[in-house]
């Protein structure tokens, strides 16, 4: 007879604990039910539940501490948070502590239903991998061991159709070839743990789980492609950071690291100087030429300031619009005033095809210690906004002792 799957409703709402159990029960669930986190806890130490519907708020400690304690007694048990007091933070936060879902109440049955029949799946699944990691012959992942000398005494399967010359090159091959290190501090610890790290072979990236398997003294590793993966967080890294037009950072990514080299100057008291820069007339650019002309100016102005600045010190940011930023550590405002007007010169000269010539006007100014972000940002808007005043096509350096007295050094 096939075994019924056990769930676990902790909640403290005596109406809403019942109903739910009774529900469970009718789509053939085993349940137990418990009204405080000491209940649930307990009741955890004395059965194996596939899945735990928590409440977030109980009377003697939250869900998510609850969803913790549980998990220390049975790891593999999947938890959904269901509140009717939620917040991104509660939310992010059940979500990084290993909860499965989370639900905000009221929440329709079926969408409840649904996740517990994906977190059931889900445990089921882990359960089997678990079952399987016993027996490294059928594991559908490439599965390796090692004895005490290091040497290769195993490969699975998976592993010899995967890693044909996993055999010949034992730990030259680079899927081994970094883990020494962490073998022989798993081997000192004498615990029966495990290690997680990632091993590039060519264009594919591996996880590798590296576990000491104390009684017969080996060491198992298990290989898991995560190739795709790597590449969509690579993906999504790049949307996050970058300007989709130019290529360059975006301004989110600019005030992070802008934020990070304040800090370092501070540290070791290094020079920073910042440059806000602005195509003159923009407008008319758009308006005569249209917005794809417009858009081609934006990126040949980008390629051009990147071949003249500091490759691998100076930040060139899109701030907005036909706004940049540049960031240039290690130079003094005199340095920053003399690069900067390099910079006006050469995009001055150039010719943008059918647009022709274009200005740009530079504000410069110095990070000073007293400075936050917001006040040296704005020394920098002060500055190009005199630029843009005096003339255009232009470079106006603005102190902090200069900003205080009302003067402005003219470039």
């Amino acid at each position: 007879m096939k075994q019924k799957i056990k769930i676990l409703v902790v909640d403290d709402d005596p109406n809403l604990r019942k109903t739910l159990a009774d529900i469970l029960r009718v789509k053939d669930y085993e349940t137990a039910v418990a009204a405080t986190g000491a209940e649930a806890i307990a009741a955890s130490q004395q059965a194996a539940f596939s899945l735990a519907l928590i409440d977030l708020k109980l009377p003697d400690m939250s869900g998510i501490e609850v969803m913790k304690k549980i998990k220390a007694v049975s790891p593999l048990t999947e938890a959904i948070i269901l509140t009717g007091y939620a917040s991104m933070d509660s939310a992010i936060e059940a979500t990084k502590q290993g909860a499965y879902s989370y639900l905000l109440k009221p929440y329709q049955m079926d969408d409840l239903l649904q996740s517990i029949r994906h977190g059931v799946e889900r445990q089921q699944a882990q359960d089997e991998i678990l079952r399987l990691a016993s027996f490294p012959r059928l594991h559908p992942n490439p599965v390796v061991e090692l004895n005490a000398a290091g040497e290769v005494t195993y490969i699975n399967p998976a592993a010899e159709k995967q890693f044909p010359d996993l055999g010949a090159l034992e730990q030259a091959h680079p899927l081994l070839n970094e883990l020494a290190g962490p073998i022989t501090e798993l081997r000192k610890s004498g615990k029966q743990t495990e290690i997680s790290c990632e091993a590039m072979i060519d264009d594919a990236t591996y996880e590798l789980h590296v576990s000491y398997v104390r009684d017969v003294d080996l060491i198992r590793i298990y290989v898991t492609d995560i190739t795709q993966r790597k590449r969509d967080e690579a993906e999504i890294h790049l949307l996050a950071t970058t300007d989709s037009l130019t290529g360059i950072a975006n301004r989110r990514e600019f005030t992070r690291v802008l934020n990070g080299e304040m800090e370092r100057a501070k540290r070791y008291g290094t020079p920073l100087s910042l440059a806000m820069y602005d195509i003159d007339y923009f407008k008319r650019v758009n308006d005569s030429f249209g917005h794809d002309a417009g858009d081609y100016v934006l990126q040949a102005l980008t390629r051009l300031v990147q071949q003249n600045i500091r490759n691998n010190v100076d930040v060139v940011s899109r701030w907005g619009g036909e706004e940049f930023m540049l960031l240039m550590p290690q130079s003094n405002l005199a340095a920053a005033k003399i690069a900067a007007d390099k910079l006006r010169q050469a995009i001055a000269r150039f010719d943008f095809d059918k647009v022709g010539a274009i200005t740009v006007s530079f504000g410069v100014t110095e990070f000073v210690m007293q400075d936050d972000i917001n006040a040296l940002l704005k020394r920098l808007d002060d500055a190009l906004y005199q630029a843009k005043e005096h003339g255009r096509n232009r470079v106006e350096a603005l102190a902090q002792s200069d900003a205080a007295s009302g003067e402005i050094q003219h470039g």
